[in-house]
């Protein structure tokens, strides 16, 4: 595999890190910007909604531009987002510069896992996407939780600090790593298609209610843990680990469930422990202040990214049998979804925690969940693929991007 591949996966990095860093002091900076943690939650979806929305529009903004230059040039302006990041003067500032992140990260989002296809043949691109995507996992086991610690020890702010390194570092992994990348001439990618198609629709709804349902939780992780186990600081980035080592247990999982063709029982099943898991944190959160052992916590988390990440393999899995020529669009389109989950589930998050109380955060994760699990059981139980769209099964269909751009 060359080394360019791995070299890609450093831009997955720098965005699950600047995305979910601040999470774990999320109590210590609400109380220095004089916000409420509901609010102060906002800050996710602050960056994640915006990628979502504007992820296809700067797609074909920089559809006819040499690929590297706009990962570079684009990771230079994220770790300045991110710079800028730790001196805002108040909420306010920060919560802008969020959103500048969001449209930042919304032009090199895509770019790694479409530079692939130029660099690697079709027969190696399986292991070479996974290699790409393993940088949000190693964002999820080392670089969230290294900035927890370091936030634990010189304040939050320093976590914008250290995730701009972050993005800087992985900007010169790419400038010296990857090769010039030409775009391929070629039709632009068109989504109105796919929407045709209630199958493929059905499969948007269950990466978004999977990710809203999780970051209910995840995304107010620091004060949860804060309030379970007395446990703040550097000591929250220990338990973040776990998040990690649950998306590599969910993802392998996930991926068997897909290749043995048990979609639909592996979906049902991922939803209805996510819902369970959920539901524990307000059994939990109910119980007096402080009271929760370590290992209950971690172990809840690791369920919770267990169960999130274990229905991504499937759900692609589906979109790769449903969307035929049109699968790079689908997939690309999903990436948003994921995105788009994540924020609403900090902002319905936000809006439980500030008129009902952390310990209702539970209840309100679960019942999204559970509307995961219903809609997993319509999946078909022998063809979840069902049938193509006539705009989809047609390979000359006008705008569809065959994935060589």
């Amino acid at each position: 595999m060359p080394f360019a591949i791995y070299a890609l996966a450093a831009v997955n990095i720098a965005i699950g890190t600047q995305s979910f860093v601040f999470a774990g002091l999320l109590s210590e900076l609400a109380g220095d910007l004089a916000v409420s943690v509901g609010t102060a939650g906002l800050l996710v979806p602050a960056s994640s909604i915006t990628f979502a929305v504007a992820a296809p529009f700067a797609a074909s903004l920089v559809s006819g531009r040499e690929r590297r230059a706009v990962m570079v040039g684009g990771l230079v302006m994220l770790a300045l987002c991110n710079a800028m990041s730790a001196w805002a003067p108040s909420f306010g500032w920060l919560f802008a510069l969020r959103v500048l992140g969001g449209i930042v990260t919304a032009f090199v989002g895509s770019l790694a896992t479409i530079a692939v296809t130029s660099l690697v043949p079709p027969e190696s691109r399986g292991r070479a996407f996974a290699i790409v995507v393993g940088g949000l996992t190693v964002a999820l086991v080392l670089g969230v939780p290294i900035g927890s610690v370091v936030g634990g020890y010189f304040g939050w702010r320093t976590t914008f600090s250290y995730s701009a390194m972050v993005c800087a570092l992985s900007a010169l992994i790419i400038l010296l790593g990857v090769p010039r990348i030409d775009p391929v001439p070629g039709p632009r990618a068109a989504f109105a298609p796919l929407f045709r198609s209630s199958a493929i629709l059905q499969v948007f709804g269950l990466t978004v209610l999977g990710f809203a349902a999780a970051f209910t939780i995840v995304s107010y992780l620091g004060p949860i843990i804060n309030s379970l186990t007395g446990v703040t600081g550097a000591g929250v980035g220990g338990l973040q680990v776990f998040i990690g080592v649950g998306s590599l247990l969910g993802l392998a999982a996930g991926g068997m469930a897909a290749d043995r063709k048990l979609i639909r029982f592996g979906l049902i099943a991922a939803f209805a422990l996510m819902a369970f898991d959920i539901g524990a944190y307000s059994w939990a959160l109910n119980l007096p202040p402080q009271s929760v052992a370590r290992p209950v916590v971690a172990g809840l988390i690791l369920i919770l990214a267990s169960t999130m990440f274990a229905a991504v393999p499937m759900n692609l899995a589906q979109l790769s049998q449903l969307a035929g020529p049109a699968t790079p669009v689908a997939l690309a389109l999903n990436g948003s979804l994921v995105s788009l989950g994540q924020g609403l589930g900090a902002v319905w998050g936000g809006v439980i925690n500030d008129f009902a109380g952390l310990a209702w955060l539970g209840g309100g994760g679960a019942a999204l969940a559970v509307c995961g699990a219903v809609l997993a059981s319509r999946i078909p139980a022998n063809d979840p693929s069902a049938e193509l769209s006539p705009a989809l099964a047609d390979k000359s269909a006008p705008g569809i991007d065959d994935g060589n751009r």
